[in-house]
């Protein structure tokens, strides 16, 4: 494809402030371009082509404003929260917030400005790495600040994220239980630490996604019994796991979210009616086993009322509750 003479080629990331005027000559090439929809304006002389950020999605669209925001003000405070979080690919069950945020020394006071948030509490520079060219604070560290902040079932869906463990074994995990409880004792005391210790012993490397944490933790909250993840059942020549499995009642429970059916990266070349397919013959495989199957939805699995009614069918009922809510 040529590229129209009034078309900034630029490549497919952030254009900086210290960099458009050798890229392009001067920023008000690069405005015009963004008025004629060629680029995005990310922030103060940034933009990204604008082909680029319609092919992102949310998660993406917040850790490249995260990734610049810290890009434009080159300063040494690592990015933190849910900005951090983007930047690991930790997943939340709500919206990116729409600020900016970073960690600051407790010396440096707690002045924050439009569109970006401080928090100025102090933090050991052990907790702190490069990724992406920019300073965030490590995983655990991460995991354990979205605790104190986002509902629990984000924060218990960002902590199975970081200590998920790749079946095939090419993938390591991000961090392991044991360096979040070490983490989480060096920063006590702290706002929220009860709260993130709750997180750090119920997280667990065995969930499949973000939805399977979050109907998970909906759960517990129901005081349903505590299923076993990942059981696996032979189907002729091969392994399938599960997502939620009770022996007592041979019941298996299986969070079905939209993203099975229409993420590019789920779907691996296949066509949602391929995928149907394969998961209807994998179900009846596996109902040959067990007495009971239910699935559920990303709504179904964050209700305690809808999920309770829906795991009633494989004869659970309601107990002692093994979480709270806040």
């Amino acid at each position: 494809m040529t590229n129209r003479p009034d078309q900034p080629s630029v490549p497919p990331e952030v254009i900086l402030a210290a960099e458009y005027r050798r890229a392009l000559g001067a920023d008000l090439r690069l405005r015009r371009a963004a008025e004629r929809g060629y680029l995005h304006r990310i922030g103060w002389g940034q933009y990204c082509p604008a082909a680029v950020w319609a092919g992102l999605d949310r998660d993406q669209r917040y850790a490249l404003n995260a990734r610049a925001a810290s890009l434009a003000r080159g300063s040494a405070l690592p990015l933190s929260h849910q900005s951090a979080a983007a930047l690991w690919q930790l997943p939340l069950l709500t919206p990116w917030p729409d600020e900016i945020h970073f960690l600051g020394q407790r010396s440096t006071g707690g002045r924050s400005e439009s569109g970006i948030r401080r928090h100025t509490v102090g933090f050991d520079e052990r907790d702190v790495t490069l990724r992406a060219g920019v300073l965030v604070t490590s995983v655990a560290r991460t995991v354990i600040e979205l605790a104190t902040v986002v509902d629990l079932r984000s924060a218990v869906a960002a902590a199975d994220r970081a200590l998920a463990v790749d079946r095939s074994g090419r993938i390591p995990p991000l961090t392991d239980r044991a360096t979040l409880l070490e983490t989480w004792h060096r920063m006590l005391p702290f706002r929220g630490s009860v709260r993130a210790r709750t997180v750090i012993d119920f997280a667990t490397p065995l969930s499949g996604s973000p939805d399977e944490s979050g109907s998970r933790v909906t759960i517990a909250l129901a005081g349903l019994p505590e299923p076993e993840l990942q059981h696996p059942f032979v189907i002729e020549d091969r392994t399938v796991f599960s997502d939620f499995f009770w022996l007592y009642v041979r019941g298996v429970g299986e969070s079905d979210g939209r993203v099975k059916y229409f993420d590019p990266v789920m779907l691996a070349g296949r066509t949602p009616a391929e995928v149907v397919y394969e998961e209807k013959l994998r179900e009846d495989a596996i109902r040959l086993q067990v007495r009971g199957f239910v699935r559920w939805d990303h709504a179904t699995g964050m209700s305690v009322p809808r999920l309770t009614a829906r795991l009633a069918h494989l004869g659970l009922t309601r107990g002692r509750p093994r979480l709270a809510e806040h």
